[in-house]
């Protein structure tokens, strides 16, 4: 369990406590039993946001677009659509509710496809722009009321019940309970390992199989549905809902109350609205200053707690008693058996991986030029060549990180030309860097857990919901890791964070990461690079064993002692052509490959 999970399982209950007992405490002040549910609305849609931003590093300043679509659409529908008179007010409720919320899902569907295409400051601006459409699309609406919004909204009715005053604080905060409880058990399953794996490093979350552009548009929706369900209850709870109340100021309320509390989770968002909703409600004195104040807030807390409160509290906590990032145990009688990866039996001796003619041009430079090879299963194969030769370019054609210029790449009996990198993970193929990326903000034991991605069968509905399946997937998950980790010998690092390795220990998590998904082909990038002699005699003893087991593997080293003494084949590459290709001793012996690495006289 990741430390952001670890400070919710210690803080939510203490919030569940704290909002039960101010229920009973503010029952009699009117004011303050408001303040209290515009909070719990605003923490609904700041859990979306605090996703974005802490779990994906996806920044929006648009979200108020999303609460103004739900609150709009429940407006609409409860006061401009006739419904049924044998239909109870409560149902009525309860489908604009559902509506306005699927219709903000929907557009944070779009919003994600197009935040694709954006970086940084771009994203920004791009989700700053969407938020400015809906208030101007409102505007000039005549069916959404103009400049005047939408008012006479009636509050929702359970019987005799009104959904309003102290039952609409108790409603309010059901809500926060619910989605609290939903995004908790996203995160801690598949999905919330595939958003954490994407944060720290998108490309090693494509290679170990994670689809990073999926992920980051589910996020965009899911964040984009809350942010739209709390707008339904705004506009309930208020009896109506106008442009200005869903503009840019609003947004930008929302970003602070994640930056205050602390992005990532769910219980930095729930104490940053709370300290800003209520500062919203009870600072109209001060409406003139609170532009001022909230900038310096913003700055000091940039300062002095740039996790926010949340998360500089659990890093105090970690210091003082550092926390076990801990998988429960699995019985290997409870995993079911995952199917491992289509590859060719290694008896018959085919070609697990093939490149017919391959060539990287970047403008005029030839990078990788006509190469062509084809990888026998069960066998271990060295690729050599100076600095500069395309060894790692070529790496990278075959894996999906960049596209082939010319030629051809088949995996398995499959033409992956041009795939994305995470689909031909999927076929069975793991890989390392020439420089090792892990990631950085996860321990030891959650790299390689998020190498097991593909081992995995839970979706995003199991994980939301906590079906058994997302509990089986993630047991199947940790038992792979902790065996990987027991195979080669890390157990004792398992809970170091990955930015605190060593950096031999970097480098032998990143072989286990790759291995965890059980693969059939591994392609490693220098992976004796900086590594003392020791290191490099245990990295001999794994790619051997790995070997044995029936992996194909294929090396980029410099290493040439390591070359000689491990490799069934040896490759060389010089100026991105193939001059070498044959068994280690007649390769070392080859007077072009002497010439390519010493020169001649």
């Amino acid at each position: 369990m990741s430390e952001r999970m670890t400070t919710d399982a210690r803080l939510l209950p203490i919030f569940a406590a704290i909002v039960i007992a101010f229920g009973f405490i503010a029952h009699g002040n009117a004011n303050l039993v408001q303040a209290a549910t515009f909070a719990a609305i605003d923490a609904v849609a700041a859990i979306g946001l605090s996703i974005l931003l802490g779990n994906v590093a996806s920044i929006s300043i648009g979200q108020a677009g999303f609460f103004g679509i739900g609150a709009y659409a429940f407006a609409y529908l409860e006061t401009a659509v006739t419904w049924p008179a044998a239909l109870p007010v409560w149902a009525t409720f309860v489908i604009a509710t559902v509506a306005g919320t699927a219709l903000a899902t929907a557009f944070g569907l779009v919003l994600g496809l197009i935040a694709l295409r954006f970086r940084g400051h771009y994203l920004a601006m791009a989700t700053l722009a969407f938020g400015l459409v809906v208030v101007g699309v409102v505007r000039i609406t005549p069916a959404l009321g103009g400049a005047g919004g939408i008012s006479n909204v009636a509050f929702a009715q359970f019987g005799s019940l009104s959904i309003s005053g102290v039952a609409a604080y108790w409603y309010a905060w059901a809500m926060v309970a619910l989605v609290a409880s939903l995004t908790y058990n996203l995160l801690r399953g598949r999905t919330g390992r595939a958003f954490e794996a994407v944060r720290n490093d998108e490309l090693a979350a494509e290679a170990v199989g994670v689809p990073t552009r999926r992920v980051k548009i589910a996020a965009f929706a899911y964040a984009g549905a809350l942010a739209g369900f709390a707008g339904t209850f705004y506009a309930a709870f208020l009896g109506l809902i106008e442009p200005n109340a869903v503009g840019v100021d609003f947004s930008i309320d929302l970003l602070l109350m994640v930056v205050v509390g602390g992005a990532g989770g769910v219980s930095g968002a729930i104490l940053g609205a709370v300290i800003i909703g209520i500062t919203n409600v009870y600072g109209h004195d001060l409406e003139n200053w609170r532009p001022i104040i909230y900038g310096a807030a913003v700055v000091v807390i940039a300062i002095r707690f740039p996790r926010g409160l949340v998360g500089t509290f659990a890093r105090s906590r970690r210091r003082v008693t550092p926390v076990v990032e801990a998988v429960p145990e699995v019985a290997v009688r409870d995993a079911s058996p995952v199917a491992p990866p289509a590859t060719p039996s290694p008896r018959e001796r085919v070609a697990w991986l093939s490149v017919d003619s391959v060539a990287k041009r970047f403008g005029g430079i030839v990078a990788v030029n006509d190469v062509s090879f084809a990888l026998e299963s069960g066998t271990l194969t060295s690729l050599i060549g100076p600095n500069g030769a395309g060894k790692t370019t070529l790496f990278n054609t075959i894996c999906g990180v960049t596209r082939p210029s010319a030629g051809r790449v088949t995996i398995a009996g499959r033409d992956v030309t041009g795939w994305q990198a995470h689909r031909i993970a999927a076929l069975g193929v793991g890989r390392s860097f020439q420089n090792a990326r892990l990631f950085a903000d996860m321990t030891v034991l959650e790299n390689v857990l998020a190498g097991a991605y593909l081992r995995e069968t839970a979706t995003f509905a199991s994980d939301l919901l906590a079906l058994p399946l997302s509990r089986r997937s993630g047991r199947i998950a940790a038992d792979r890791a902790r065996s990987v980790l027991s195979s080669l010998d890390l157990e004792r690092i398992a809970n170091v964070r990955a930015r605190d390795l060593a950096f031999g220990d970097r480098r032998r998590v990143e072989l286990a990461r790759s291995v965890a998904a059980e693969p059939g082909l591994l392609l490693l990038d220098e992976p004796a690079a900086g590594l003392n002699a020791s290191e490099r005699a245990r990295l001999s003893d794994d790619l051997l064993r790995l070997r044995s087991d029936g992996l194909t593997l294929l090396l980029v080293e410099h290493d040439m002692r390591l070359v000689m003494a491990i490799s069934d084949r040896v490759m060389v590459l010089e100026f991105g052509a193939m001059i070498a290709d044959g068994r280690p001793a007649a390769v070392r012996d080859d007077p072009r490959v002497v010439a390519a690495y010493l020169g001649t006289g």
